[in-house]
């Protein structure tokens, strides 16, 4: 072969090699660099003419193989790379031609599917994906044993199938608004199992968008929180129990004490007088011996509600125990309000109260002490109310008396 054509076909080599995408190496027996193009000095991110006379590690395979690679670059990060080898001669030597194909951005993302579909199978939240219109298309095993149903049975639902019903079509609305505007929604939401027990989650959803902002799916994470909903649920049971009569949903006497110091406050800052009220019924012991028990707590129960109606809003009716009621009655400017409002009480009291087959019939007698006429603390305000209620007994039941602190005597 002459000179030019030996040239030419050097010429056309360098053309190719020194311009194609992929790294070109001439490799000693040993593995040393002989020639490298541009391209390999980017794969490997040096300049070109370093790494002539380097090993840079490059497996010399069985003519004809191909595999994939690791590479070290400079800056330390690593890369993926095909590797195929073929003998060739270099100038009077044989050696090795290496071609490399930079993969790094393929095993990467490969790399990243893996470990997305691995927190996908292994987290612990519940995971639905939906299209666009809201169509479940993949959902986790979390989810799976959240809800109690497979995977081949949610697959093309809508999700509002595990509602439990508990949330409006207004709260949903307004999620699917956020969604839209925001691309992003979280809150509480209770679903049904498909057993029939309910389950309350923390749902997160978060719109997947493309390149154009357009909707493609919905992500949402499921995190069950029904054990902490159980366990407020208990601790707020414990709290109404602490606080409330069991048998009328009245307040008892502790939310009466803090109540008539609020009243108290109140009355000083607005300037008006308040009222404590003990209210004891005549004749329930005869009632409940008669008839039973049972009777006797619905009577109970019909005598607190009339007198609920009797106090206005803002006012307090409470349950001391057995059949004796307290309420605090505020903003009174007169103390003719109060002595309406006890006048009304012992009229509700003595009507008639039907229970079943029975028509029962009671009475009150009622006390009452006037603040600030009476300047006492909340104890003090309830022990003279007690002590005008023993007075109305005194007088004949079925009436109210009003404690008069100066000169130490009840009137009417």
């Amino acid at each position: 072969m002459d000179n030019r054509k030996l040239q030419g076909n050097r010429q056309r080599f360098n053309a190719i090699v020194e311009t194609t995408r992929d790294a070109i190496l001439i490799l000693d027996s040993r593995g040393k660099v002989l020639y490298c193009n541009p391209s390999a000095g980017e794969l490997f991110n040096r300049p070109a003419a370093a790494l002539l006379g380097a090993e840079l590690g490059v497996p010399i395979l069985e003519e004809g193989l191909a595999t994939e690679i690791q590479i070290v670059r400079s800056t330390k990060e690593p890369g993926h790379a095909q590797v195929r080898v073929q003998k060739t001669r270099w100038g009077r030597r044989d050696a090795y031609l290496v071609v490399l194909t930079d993969v790094s951005e393929r095993v990467l993302a490969e790399a990243k599917m893996r470990l997305a579909a691995s927190v996908f199978a292994h987290a612990r939240e519940g995971i639905v994906i939906t299209d666009a219109s809201g169509t479940i298309v993949q959902l986790n095993d979390a989810f799976v044993g959240l809800s109690g149903y497979s995977r081949e049975e949610a697959l093309g639902q809508d999700p509002r199938v595990f509602s439990s019903g508990r949330q409006a079509a207004e709260y949903y609305r307004a999620m699917w608004h956020e969604l839209k505007t925001l691309g992003y929604w979280s809150g509480e939401v209770w679903g049904r199992h498909k057993n029939g027990e309910e389950y309350a989650v923390l749902l997160t959803i978060s719109a997947v968008r493309d390149a154009d902002i357009k909707t493609q799916n919905y992500v949402g994470l499921f995190h069950d929180v029904t054990a902490l909903k159980k366990h407020e649920q208990q601790v707020a049971q414990l709290e109404y129990a602490a606080h409330y009569d069991a048998l009328t949903k009245l307040p008892n006497r502790v939310v009466l004490t803090d109540r008539i110091q609020q009243a108290i406050a109140q009355s000083l800052r607005r300037n008006r007088m308040l009222a404590v009220v003990f209210v004891d019924l005549d004749g329930f012991k005869a009632a409940n011996d008669a008839h039973g028990h049972e009777v006797g707590d619905q009577l109970l129960v019909a005598v607190s509600q009339r007198l609920k109606s009797v106090v206005r809003e803002g006012d307090t009716l409470a349950r001391l125990g057995g059949d004796e009621f307290v309420a605090v009655l505020i903003d009174l400017e007169h103390a003719r309000e109060c002595e309406s409002v006890l006048a009304r009480m012992l009229r509700v009291v003595a009507d008639p109260i039907h229970i079943g087959d029975a028509v029962l019939s009671v009475s009150a007698s009622i006390g009452a002490t006037l603040y600030p006429g009476d300047p006492a603390n909340a104890e003090t305000l309830l022990r003279h109310a007690d002590q005008a209620m023993y007075q109305a007994k005194r007088d004949g039941k079925n009436c109210y008396r009003l404690f008069n602190p100066t000169p130490k005597e009840l009137v009417q």
